[in-house]
């Protein structure tokens, strides 16, 4: 029971999905949902690529926006550490340090803490908290605070200052924790060597230590996400800054090791977090500024996108879903009413009409079957059957008109020969009539061979000599390869008649008429020429315009009188089989000649299509 009815849903399924109802239903489903899809995921695909771009060059953007307000700043603190250049006192006070008593000491070192303390104080600096003033000796000749130093020597042998020094007056700027004293509130610190350039060993080192109130301020303006960091690198790849804290996924190390050219971007993925770093180099600190920002941020907005994309497209479904089903049923009646008459056609049944509906489309190719139904009836009851007929008529009577026309023209030379008692004459035109006759009747089949057809040519020629008195010189030239090339029978017996009573016959004098077999890249030429009378003008334009009839026609002038029969109908019998594949050309000129051209495709395969005629003058 519970099979049968499986089978029975089973078939009911296949039976709908049948119908052209369903058909068309789910054609229109499917395209639309193509359609979409293909347009969605190429929408999609290109903000993509575009939203991309346009983070990746606004994130190089901040970064260089960040190095420039950076540099800048850090332009303006290097000029207040060169202000002992703007008094040659304070140069000269360098100079003499060393041979100072105790209080010129004292005053100058009181001198030069005012004069930064004035710079300082006159301009505002962004982050700045202290400074100190080092003898070259390492001696601290003042401070802002009440800073106490180290040893002497160890500041002499600090990297930080023999770097200062190595700059030899250029600023050096490092990072956290590089020789400051508050080191918890320090983000990075300057330093620079002031001396009397024609005394290079005695100079002075001012230090200057800033907090993280200038990074706090970068990049605010830009409308950075949540879970962007700005990361900022010295010289020696040690963290300056670093907006928040970065998380286990955007270690500092990888950022440092392929943030490794003067500017760039790369995406990078740490623990299952995708995340995009835009960086630069400051050509003027040589330190880093790297901005790092989550993937899932910067494209958001274009995941919430394709989610309404998403349940638009899935609403147009139903929406499309319901037209198709409405639309569907209108289009497919009437299309059902014409399948419904073509079955009726094809059991022969040509009385029952398709019932011609509104003047669209479907009630136009309703009107247009009902007329081709009418010319089908009316086409096999008539033309059909009489265009059979035709042919096979025309087949037989293209035979029947060549071998009377020659046998009637040789007897009348045998007769003519009799009355001069020429016995000898009389056998060979008995034996070369002979041998045309036993190649008619013992060659029965329709195709022969080239060698063969050329066999009955040297008969006929034989015949027409002895009746001519050898007024005829015939040649033949042909290719050895084409002995064996396959023609219909009686193809050149026609055309060489012809050129003997319609051209050498009418001539004065003796005449050529002249063979030739030639393999071209058009196809294999075969040519029977003449020397003789040629064709008027208008005469040729006659029989050109006859071989351009229809194969099939209502009326074919088939009177010997009308004069072209040979001609005709060797171009008819070739036509019917080969068609287009096949050429056949006259040329003509009053007084000079005649030659006919007949050209054939290579591999001699025979076929029933329209055929064609070439000629030229």
């Amino acid at each position: 029971m519970g099979t049968n009815a499986g089978r029975w849903i089973i078939g009911r399924v296949r039976a709908w999905f049948s119908q052209i109802r369903t058909t068309l239903l789910f054609s229109y489903f499917i395209v639309i949902l193509l359609c979409i899809a293909l347009v969605g995921t190429a929408s999609f695909y290109i903000s993509y690529q575009t939203m991309a771009d346009r983070i990746e060059s606004a994130g190089s953007q901040i970064v260089g926006q960040i190095e420039n307000n950076m540099d800048n700043d850090f332009h303006s603190k290097r000029n207040l550490l060169l202000a002992p250049y703007y008094d040659q006192k304070y140069i000269d006070g360098i100079n003499a340090y060393a041979e100072m008593s105790e209080q010129q000491k004292f005053l100058f070192r009181q001198n030069l803490v005012n004069l930064y303390l004035k710079s300082f104080n006159a301009t505002p600096i962004r982050g700045f908290s202290r400074f100190q003033i080092y003898y070259s000796t390492g001696e601290l000749l003042g401070a802002s605070d009440d800073f106490k130093p180290p040893s002497e020597a160890k500041i002499r042998n600090a990297d930080w200052f023999l770097r200062t020094i190595a700059a030899d007056g250029g600023v050096y700027f490092m990072g956290r924790g590089d020789g400051s004293i508050d080191a918890d509130n320090t983000a990075y610190s300057s330093s620079i060597l002031i001396r009397d350039f024609s005394n290079p060993e005695r100079f002075i080192v001012v230090r200057v230590e800033y907090n993280d109130e200038l990074f706090l301020t970068i990049g605010q303006s830009d409308d950075l996400s949540a879970g962007s960091r700005i990361v900022v690198f010295d010289q020696n790849d040690k963290t300056v800054y670093a907006s928040g804290t970065l998380p286990d996924h955007a270690p500092e190390s990888e950022l440092v090791e392929r943030a490794n050219g003067p500017k760039g971007k790369f995406w990078f993925a740490k623990g299952g977090k995708n995340m995009l770093a835009s960086y630069t180099r400051s050509d003027y600190t040589n330190w880093k500024i790297v901005l790092v920002m989550p993937r899932s941020e910067i494209f958001g907005p274009l995941d919430r996108i394709k989610t309404t994309v998403l349940y638009t497209a899935l609403v147009a479904f139903a929406f499309t879903f319901l037209l198709s089903v409405f639309f569907g049923r209108i289009i497919t009646k009437p299309i059902l009413n014409l399948y419904k008459t073509v079955n009726r056609l094809k059991r022969g049944d040509f009385s029952e009409r398709v019932a011609v509906g509104p003047n669209n489309e479907i009630g136009r190719i309703a009107a247009n079957f009902n007329a081709m139904q009418d010319e089908l009836q009316m086409l096999i009851e008539t033309k059909y059957v009489n265009q059979i007929k035709l042919q096979e008529v025309e087949l037989k009577m293209l035979y029947s008109q060549i071998n009377p026309h020659f046998l009637y023209n040789t007897l009348d030379s045998i007769r003519a020969m009799s009355d001069y008692y020429k016995v000898g004459e009389i056998g060979e035109v008995a034996q070369a009539l002979a041998d045309m006759f036993r190649y008619n009747t013992r060659n029965r089949d329709e195709i022969v061979t080239l060698q063969e057809e050329l066999e009955q040519i040297d008969a006929y020629m034989k015949i027409q000599g002895i009746r001519f008195d050898d007024k005829i010189v015939y040649e033949q030239d042909i290719d050895e390869a084409l002995y064996g090339f396959p023609l219909l029978k009686m193809t050149l017996q026609p055309l060489v008649e012809n050129a003997v009573f319609h051209g050498i016959e009418r001539k004065r004098g003796k005449g050529t008429i002249r063979i030739a077999a030639h393999s071209e890249l058009e196809g294999v030429h075969l040519t029977v020429s003449d020397d003789g009378v040629g064709i008027s003008d208008a005469r040729l334009g006659e029989l050109r315009a006859k071989l351009n009839w229809q194969l099939h026609r209502e009326v074919w002038p088939d009177s010997a009188a009308e004069g072209g029969i040979g001609v005709r109908n060797v171009y008819t019998r070739y036509a019917i089989r080969f068609g287009e594949r096949m050429s056949f050309r006259i040329d003509s000129q009053k007084g000079v000649g005649t030659r006919i051209t007949l050209i054939l495709p290579h591999d001699g395969v025979f076929a029933l299509p329209q055929a064609r005629s070439e000629y030229s003058t």
